[in-house]
């Protein structure tokens, strides 16, 4: 079935933050461009995943898959009582029976409850084979990048540009997000997310520089141009800096907190953003306005390290963390009663050979 852009936002998004982020003129028309209350979360399996250790074939019924796999993989092919504990069933076209990494237990308790979709054989034609070719590619949604995202473009063109719709979780925003209008917020930490200050000096102190910043980012400007922008951005950092502070990401009973990876917290901070939102839905002014969200977890270019028969090898450790992460990031949502609201997808630039190497 071909699915494109549009269709997939409309069908399977879905956010839980309905109204503005403290952008109180807007917060109305912000709620009446997400009526259904919609969030999508990206999670980036950077360097490139070893899909076929991760969706592994059980037999040769359709196709000779198995065969094929354990020749191909003499040292590193998952063994059949290995996966005998997260199977998913046949594939719906081959027919062949598939099974999830060992590790990913939670996963395959979610496909179990039809909560988990598997999608296979996804890529593009002539790939380079480069990690950041590949990058771009995925981001743009085209294999032709023209420079903005394919979550960008949508904002751009389906969503009010007064109110910030994306939160990125890293150093930089992700360029999935990129738009030609539409802004979106980079934070690696939501609780670190405010304005610098040094209370020691008399130069640099928040109390009198705010009212000067607030005063510059309110005049009027048309929106289009690069002030605008600018000022636009200068009021995202001063409202969602107050906003993200008053969010609470510890202590209140997320299934994440058990677990220490960084993609374990990041989907911990959405829960938490997507439980304040909830809280708030007869205060719409204290809403965040956020309904897409990327988050990361590196490590993927694994050259070495598969672990067929190690549960702490690399490769065996990755695939734990991101079951633990996204099976607690659905419980989470399950407990907060939006679970219907969010799709999560996960995505990486190309998988590993079929062959195993030398090393």
């Amino acid at each position: 079935m071909r699915l494109n852009r549009r269709q997939f936002l409309k069908g399977a998004s879905a956010s839980a933050v309905l109204a503005s982020g403290n952008l109180v003129g807007f917060a109305r028309r912000a709620r009446a461009a997400t009526p259904d209350g919609k969030t999508v979360v990206l999670i980036n399996l950077s360097g490139g995943n070893d899909y076929l250790n991760m969706i592994t074939p059980l037999d040769d019924v359709g196709a000779p898959q198995r065969s094929t796999y354990e020749a191909a993989r003499p040292d590193l092919a998952l063994s059949l009582g290995a996966l005998a504990g997260t199977t998913l069933g046949a594939d719906p076209v081959l027919g062949t029976g598939l099974a999830l990494h060992p590790q990913m237990g939670g996963l395959a308790t979610l496909f179990g409850e039809s909560k988990l979709a598997v999608v296979n054989g996804v890529g593009y034609p002539d790939s380079s084979l480069s990690h950041f070719e590949a990058e771009v590619v995925w981001w743009a949604g085209s294999p032709n990048p023209t420079g903005t995202g394919w979550i960008g473009r949508h904002l751009d063109a389906a969503l009010p540009l007064d109110v910030t719709h994306a939160l990125s979780f890293g150093s930089e925003v992700n360029t999935s997000f990129a738009a030609a209008s539409a802004d979106a917020i980079g934070a690696r930490d939501i609780r670190r997310f405010r304005l610098p200050d040094d209370p020691e000096d008399e130069f640099r102190d928040l109390e009198h520089r705010r009212p000067a910043w607030e005063a510059v980012f309110g005049e009027a400007r048309d929106p289009a141009s690069m002030l605008g922008k600018i000022a636009r951005s200068g009021n995202n950092l001063l409202t969602k800096s107050d906003l993200f502070t008053s969010i609470e990401v510890d202590g209140w009973g997320s299934n994440l907190e058990q677990y220490q990876t960084g993609l374990a917290y990041d989907l911990r901070q959405v829960s938490s953003i997507l439980r304040h939102d909830l809280a708030n839905e007869g205060n719409p002014g204290n809403q965040s306005g956020l309904s897409f969200f990327h988050a990361a977890i590196g490590g993927f270019d694994t050259h070495s390290e598969q672990g067929a028969n190690n549960a702490d090898a690399w490769h065996p450790s990755l695939m734990r963390w991101v079951s633990e992460a996204m099976t607690g990031f659905q419980r989470d949502l399950e407990a907060l009663g939006i679970a219907d609201r969010v799709v999560t997808l996960t995505y990486s630039e190309f998988g590993r050979r079929i062959e195993q190497n030398d090393s």
